[in-house]
């Protein structure tokens, strides 16, 4: 297939907290629910930048400049002690060079709806089930410079985490596999997912994510938009780093990378988030 370069999304902050109340509220994707009638706002501003892409073969190319600055506030709330319901509007500024110059746009692309089932927990471990739904607001698919896709996604996803002390400190760890459907037009995808952290024995704490995501499907169409190709194949990495005030909001900082795939851009994030339970 013709490769039409494109970059990768920006993942940082989707669905999922941590709510044990001595662990960093910033850890993504977690299995943990918020205690019943309790609070999380997550502020999180990232900015991805993409001038290579891996094509269909897998390999780097060059590709035309990728920006976007994304700001997508996440609120959960305990509904129950093992179930927590969330909301997380994306608002997005992306530039795309062009042959004619650079295209830029800018609004309010999408919010994703979040449920969470805790379904087993003893000590510090739970496993529980977590529903998405992403629904559509303004995201600009035929523009240039899109903002998303003009379409419903419906994802389900299963996660296990678990904290232990290690020295005079602790680690924490999460693994989850999930399936989304992308209805009308893009493949469906398979993502497997998991991160490690540790926390030394004070406000500090340092987070190592792995995330992927595979295409179930072999899409070849040019419907390429913001982020990858109707099926792609994504590897990213992620490093951060959180401060807990005293008053227990927290400060995260962090990095992530794309270091293989297919059909994707090699998108390079920085992010800055700041976290507040209520």
């Amino acid at each position: 297939m013709a490769f039409k370069p494109v970059s990768r999304k920006t993942m940082i902050c989707s669905a999922g907290v941590l709510c044990l109340g001595l662990l960093p509220q910033v850890v993504l994707g977690a299995a943990w629910t918020r205690p019943q009638g309790s609070l999380l706002v997550l502020a999180p501003v990232s900015y991805t930048v993409a001038d290579k892409a891996f094509d269909d073969s897998g390999n780097r190319v060059d590709r035309l400049r990728f920006r976007m600055v994304e700001f997508s506030p996440l609120i959960e709330y305990g509904v129950t002690d093992s179930f927590t319901a969330g909301i997380q509007p994306k608002y997005r500024r992306v530039s795309v060079d062009t042959g004619n110059g650079t295209a830029t746009n800018s609004g309010l692309a999408e919010t994703d709806l979040i449920a969470r089932q805790r379904l087993w927990s003893r000590d510090q471990a739970a496993f529980s089930v977590q529903g998405t739904v992403k629904v559509p607001i303004n995201p600009d698919e035929d523009h240039a410079a899109a903002l998303g896709r003009d379409q419903v996604d419906a994802e389900i996803k299963f996660m296990y985490g678990n904290r232990r002390p290690v020295g005079g400190g602790r680690i924490f760890y999460n693994s989850e596999m999930g399936f989304r459907k992308r209805f009308e037009g893009p493949d469906d995808e398979l993502s497997i997912n998991a991160f490690i952290g540790w926390t030394p024995g004070g406000a500090w704490s340092v987070i190592a994510r792995s995330a992927n995501t595979f295409g179930i499907g072999n899409d070849d169409e040019n419907g390429d938009v913001l982020t990858a190709g109707p099926s792609y194949t994504r590897h990213d990495a992620q490093l951060m780093a959180s401060y807990r005030l005293p008053n227990t909001m927290s400060v995260v900082g962090g990095v992530s990378t794309t270091y293989a795939g297919e059909n994707v851009g090699v998108g390079r994030t920085g992010f800055m988030a700041v976290t507040m339970p209520f």
